[in-house]
């Protein structure tokens, strides 16, 4: 059984992975991207190389972008003799027999080089390398620069046919360079000499918006395309201003002509730009009275079009947008004409059809009457619960401006709905003026299960926790509330609300031990500064955090749950429970004389001074420096609140606390903390 090397990709796929995948604007893409190109330069397949600039071309944003970082890569290789980080230096001048080699040359920091690159390209032409030769048409050095253009005005002015293509998308993004106009210009003298109109046809069939768009301006002022042709991309081109450009050329040829079956057929495309050009081209043609037929167009501007035509033939558009509104199944484009055009005494003709089986029916009469500015209130908030997301929609945009005069409790009970756009509908109508009032609405909205809706709520939390003021019942009800939001809610912000809330609790402290002092708040208790020395002061104050990130959080847990003696040495760090002093044996007075008697003369003259240090020493013993943390202990005789701590200089470190007055309890455990941490020379007051 023979064990299978593993496979690496091909060098043209990984350039094609590259590639395609560059779509931020960092440098180190561009480096991958360099490096994939050069070991596919030393593969030596002029296929596959010829293949990749034919990719780059299609790319000229790309091939901007690359010309820039292969010219500072070959600027870092050569002036500090290595390479960029992670990054392959291009191939070194003079190889000029291959493509790829070829195409780095131009893009050299060095004037010779370049202008011999260009020179190359000029003697042997080929379509792939075009792009970087109308690069080199707008380069800061004369010499290179007059011999590009030489270069390319030739070259484009004998064989248009496969060069304009290729120069083409390269020479429009260029165009925006200083001295990046020369290329354009070339490119369209070139298009305006062609014979024929196959490659306008192929530009036009280009995936490059610019591309297209510059083809059609050059076809619109030359008259070069046939109209049908300017009809089939009117009506399929993806880009808007495309679409736009040719419809107005193509009903302005068709009205020239008298072909106003071609201005019937635009008038049927589905993109409302196109269509109210070829109404606009059936009114000057003199077909105005078909015109009317598109009244009901859903599109504004095509009704605007309908009824100036409506008018000129003696039709009152405001009549039949009535009459529309009128019939069992009534067009939105009819609802939306008589919006534009009638008053609020239509009103009741669009009341009823607030109830209308349609959802679209019911979004545009509601529209309507938000626009006719005769919205009754009490028929609009049961839409908040409309079946259709788009009517939500609608019925939040019209109730917006009147939330004053809406029930009190209407955004909190739609927060609560289990549809998410009804919570989205409840959230855009919260107008609580009161901060304190508003998060208590707006913090279970941190937990909704949408992630948009989540994600709002958060940032405004964040928001409304800052300057909070809130009484003592606001207090624990939204104490309540962020424990029950904690899970959804980032540290700092709910850090922020407890140190609003109540900085001295427990959960206040554990988040401060944590993640450090939030920066938007202040001790509120009378700030005590302890300095001590360390070896390594930041690293003491690091096992400072340590060890109070691990009692309290068993503090801050529910109760009753606090570990036993036995369970805390795994639960702590373990150098902390090494530090503390070992558990005392029983009292001598508690034990027989003849006993401990006979126990002392056992012991080992080192065990005997250790237990005689151990009864002297000042070090705190386990238990009872973790009694100063047991809710049901001896935590409330310690009145000192952790703040922060840090280092000042290389061996100096400090720990900031807050207590509630002079003397303050626990200060020994405090001390000792510090110590156990590493610290010596301790001043705290």
């Amino acid at each position: 059984m023979t064990s299978s090397s593993p496979t690496h990709p091909a060098p043209l796929e990984r350039f094609r992975t590259i590639l395609s995948g560059l779509s931020d604007r960092t440098e180190r893409s561009l480096d991958d991207l360099i490096t994939a190109l050069t070991h596919l330069d030393a593969t030596g397949d002029a296929a596959d190389a010829t293949a990749a600039l034919r990719m780059l071309g299609e790319r000229p944003g790309v091939v901007l972008r690359l010309d820039w970082q292969v010219r500072r890569s070959w600027q870092h290789a050569e002036w500090s003799h290595s390479a960029r980080p992670g990054a392959t230096a291009p191939p070194a001048p003079p190889e000029y027999d291959r493509p790829l080699a070829l195409a780095f040359a131009c893009s050299h920091h060095d004037g010779r080089v370049r202008e011999r690159a260009v020179r190359r390209i000029v003697e042997r032409p080929s379509p792939e390398l075009m792009p970087f030769l109308v690069l080199r048409t707008g380069d800061w050095v004369r010499q290179v620069r007059e011999r590009a253009r030489a270069g390319l005005t030739d070259l484009l002015q004998r064989d248009p046919a496969r060069y304009v293509p290729a120069a083409a998308p390269t020479a429009l993004l260029a165009d925006r360079r200083r001295r990046g106009d020369f290329a354009r210009r070339q490119v369209l003298a070139a298009l305006l000499s062609a014979p024929g109109t196959a490659l306008l046809e192929g530009l036009l069939a280009s995936p490059l918006r610019e591309q297209r768009r510059f083809a059609l301006e050059v076809a619109g002022a030359a008259g070069r395309l046939p109209l049908r042709a300017l009809v089939s991309v009117a009506e399929g081109d993806t880009d808007v201003r495309v679409r736009a450009r040719a419809a107005e050329v193509a009903a302005r040829e068709a009205v020239w002509t008298d072909r106003a079956d071609l201005l019937r057929r635009l008038a049927a495309a589905r993109h409302r730009e196109v269509r109210a050009t070829a109404l606009t081209g059936l009114i000057r043609a003199g077909h105005a009275e078909e015109v009317t037929g598109a009244l009901d167009d859903p599109a504004g501007l095509v009704r605007a079009v309908a009824r100036d035509a409506a008018r000129r033939t003696g039709v009152e558009p405001l009549t039949h947008y009535r009459a529309a509104v009128r019939g069992p199944q009534p067009p939105t484009g009819a609802l939306d004409g008589l919006a534009e055009t009638g008053s609020d005494a239509d009103a009741p003709l669009l009341l009823p059809l607030l109830d209308h089986p349609q959802a679209p029916v019911r979004a545009h009469a509601l529209r309507a009457l938000r626009i006719l500015d005769a919205v009754p209130t009490d028929r609009v908030v049961p839409l908040l619960r409309d079946p259709s997301a788009r009517v939500i929609r609608v019925a939040v945009a019209t109730l917006r401006p009147r939330a004053a005069r809406l029930p009190r409790g209407l955004a909190a009970s739609l927060l609560t709905d289990p549809r998410a756009a009804v919570r989205k509908a409840g959230y855009q109508l919260l107008s609580e003026p009161d901060p304190v009032a508003r998060l208590l609405t707006v913090l279970p909205s941190a937990l909704d299960p949408d992630p948009r809706l989540s994600a709002r709520a958060v940032a405004e939390v964040t928001t409304l926790a800052r300057g909070l003021r809130p009484t003592p019942e606001q207090r624990a009800d939204l104490l309540a509330r962020t424990e029950a939001s904690a899970a959804a809610l980032p540290h700092r912000t709910l850090q922020l609300l407890h140190e609003a809330l109540d900085p001295t609790s427990w959960t206040a402290e554990l988040l401060r031990a944590r993640h450090g002092r939030h920066p938007d708040t202040r001790n509120p208790l009378i700030e005590l500064k302890a300095t001590f020395t360390a070896e390594d002061p930041r690293a003491t104050a690091e096992l400072i955090r340590e060890v109070l990130t691990a009692v309290l959080e068993h503090a801050t847990a529910p109760a009753g749950e606090w570990p036993t003696e036995d369970e805390w040495p795994t639960l702590l760090p373990e150098w902390f429970v090494q530090r503390c002093a070992p558990e005392p044996p029983p009292p001598p007075e508690r034990t027989d004389p003849a006993t401990w008697l006979a126990r002392w003369r056992g012991l080992t003259q080192r065990q005997r001074q250790i237990e005689a240090i151990s009864a002297a020493t000042a070090d705190w013993r386990l238990a009872g420096w973790l009694d100063l943390f047991d809710p049901d202990g001896l935590a409330d005789s310690r009145s000192w609140r952790f703040w922060d701590c840090g280092a000042t200089r290389q061996t100096d470190g400090w720990v900031r606390v807050g207590v509630d007055g002079h003397p303050y309890g626990g200060r020994g455990a405090l001390l000792w903390l510090i110590e156990a941490a590493g610290g010596y020379d301790i001043d705290l007051p």
